[in-house]
């Protein structure tokens, strides 16, 4: 049987390397915040369940990857269930390199957009942004206060890998991933007290999610393994 010599393209001159992909060292501050229900259920796809009206709004930096240069990202997880499954949904994401923009639109469906990511570390806060097109359309800071916070399950993650025909309206591939991070570990883990804002945007319009209560942050150093999905549904392709 014929194999293929590559899995994306150009054949010639591959964006990315094959998964896994090693993560050593990250920082990640996440935000917890308290939303209403109707606008929540606006981010996820048509066919996930609602199940909690907190969420997480995060900006991480990825000093040392194993099979990727060096990205910084942010985003919003939103808890959420497909059928028996009950995860949480990367609903917007935002990287600063290419290859981490196609390798996770590519292989995962993770909804990924090119943008600038501000991740800084002062005496006791975290301030981390996202800035795209000309907007800041995460903005938030984390005071290191031991402040107690909750946050809810947000894996496995559910996501939605979409391809759109060529040749009319409609798509080729539309099936749901179910995607876990392997060998995780937690370094250091702090909490504390938060704040957000957000600048609004046509083009990235996450302002809808409010107006939210902000519960509390925490900040990570830790260790992942990214590597293979899983498909557990194919949908059948809608065209028109």
């Amino acid at each position: 049987m014929w194999k293929p010599e590559y899995t994306i393209l150009p054949d010639y001159a591959p964006l990315y390397p094959q998964v896994p992909y090693y993560y050593k060292d990250y920082h990640k501050i996440s935000v917890y915040c308290r939303g209403r229900r109707e606008a929540i259920e606006k981010f996820l796809p048509s066919n996930f369940e609602f199940v909690s009206d907190v969420f997480e709004i995060f900006v991480l930096k990825n000093e040392k990857v194993e099979g990727l240069e060096p990205y910084s990202e942010g985003g919003i997880v939103i808890p959420c269930k497909y059928k028996d499954k009950v995860g949480a949904h990367m609903a917007y994401e935002y990287v600063d390199t290419d290859e981490a923009l196609c390798a996770g639109r590519e292989i995962w469906g993770y909804p990924k957009k090119l943008s600038e990511v501000i991740y800084e570390e002062k005496s006791g806060e975290i301030l981390g942004k996202i800035i795209r097109k000309g907007k800041t359309i995460i903005d938030i800071t984390l005071k290191l206060d031991d402040a107690e916070v909750n946050p809810p399950n947000l894996f496995p993650r559910l996501q939605v890998k979409r391809m759109p025909r060529a040749d009319q309206y409609g798509v080729d591939m539309d099936q749901v991933i179910l995607n876990e991070f392997v060998d995780s570990v937690i370094h250091t883990r702090k909490t504390g007290t938060a704040t957000v804002e957000w600048e609004h945007s046509s083009f990235d319009p996450l302002t809808e999610l409010g107006p939210i209560e902000v519960l509390g942050g925490v900040f990570v150093v830790g260790d992942f393994t990214l590597t293979y999905g899983k498909v557990i549904d194919q949908v059948v392709p809608l065209v028109k």
